[in-house]
């Protein structure tokens, strides 16, 4: 079940992503998630998991923003978490990550650090 929702989930979130922004895409999909039944960290670890199968499989290879904003939508607690972007300075495409606060970052090396 978690697997059909992630697929119809996807587009939703990037059609989000790039026409309204992360800010307002963040919101709306936190809320969705907030009003999900809340699992236990192997579940959420398991939906983490199985998020980054189906992501990776699309056309771009993945986007760990998208990836994070589904795993918010379909979870209260990730929904809560803060959610982190790390950029390198003249790192060009893909040099940046996405995460939640519970997912540890790809590097721990990042020029500059936001969150939300």
């Amino acid at each position: 079940m978690d697997a059909l929702r992630i697929a119809l989930l996807l587009p939703r979130v990037e059609v989000w992503r790039r026409l309204a922004g992360p800010a307002r895409a963040v919101h709306y999909f936190r809320t969705k998630g907030s009003r999900h039944l809340a699992r236990s960290a192997d579940a959420r670890l398991r939906l983490r998991q199985l998020i980054y199968a189906i992501d990776s499989r699309f056309p771009d290879g993945g986007n760990c923003l998208r990836r994070a904003i589904v795993e918010m939508a379909l979870d209260p607690t990730s929904a809560c978490e803060t959610l982190h972007f790390g950029l390198v300075s003249g790192g060009g495409p893909k040099s940046g990550h996405a995460w939640l606060a519970s997912d540890e970052p790809r590097s721990k090396r990042y020029d500059a650090e936001f969150v939300m």
